[in-house]
C-alpha cells in the first residue's frame, strides 16, 4: 500500500505528476503564479518531453498575463472613451480565457499519452 506522502512528493519532483499537476494549475487564473513557479524550477530535466512541456507551460501562462492585462487595460480605458472597447475588452478577456482552456487540455492529453507538446515553441494550440 502506498502512504499518502509519497503522492504529494511526486507533486514537487520533475515528471508526469508534476506537468499535469502544472496544467491543471494554468486552468485556473488565480492558481497560475504557482504553476509558473513550478515550471520554471523544474525548466531543465533529463527528458526532452517533459522540458518541452514546462516550455509549453511558461509560454500558455505567459499567454493568460498578456491577454488579461490586454483585456482589462481596455476595458479600463473603454469605461471613459467608448462601450465599444469595453465590448473589444471583454471579448480579448474570453479569447483569452479559450485559448488558455485549449492549450492546457491540449497539454494535458499529450502528456498522458507520453508526448510532447506538438509545437511547444508557438503561441497557439
Amino acid at each position: 500500500m502506498q502512504k499518502p506522502g509519497m503522492r504529494l512528493s511526486a507533486l514537487v519532483k520533475p515528471g508526469a505528476v508534476n506537468i499535469c499537476g502544472c496544467y491543471l494549475l494554468a486552468m485556473s487564473a488565480f492558481l497560475s503564479p504557482v504553476a509558473l513557479l513550478f515550471a520554471t524550477r523544474f525548466a531543465e530535466p533529463e527528458l526532452q518531453h517533459h522540458r518541452a512541456h514546462y516550455f509549453y507551460i511558461r509560454t500558455t501562462i505567459a499567454l493568460l498575463v498578456i491577454g488579461s492585462c490586454l483585456g482589462i487595460l481596455m476595458i479600463v480605458l473603454g469605461a471613459s472613451l467608448s462601450t465599444l472597447l469595453i465590448l473589444a475588452g471583454l471579448t480579448v478577456l474570453f479569447l483569452t480565457a479559450i485559448l488558455t482552456l485549449a492549450r492546457c487540455l491540449s497539454g494535458l492529453v499529450r502528456t498522458f499519452r507520453g508526448l510532447p507538446p506538438r509545437n511547444y515553441r508557438s503561441y497557439l494550440v
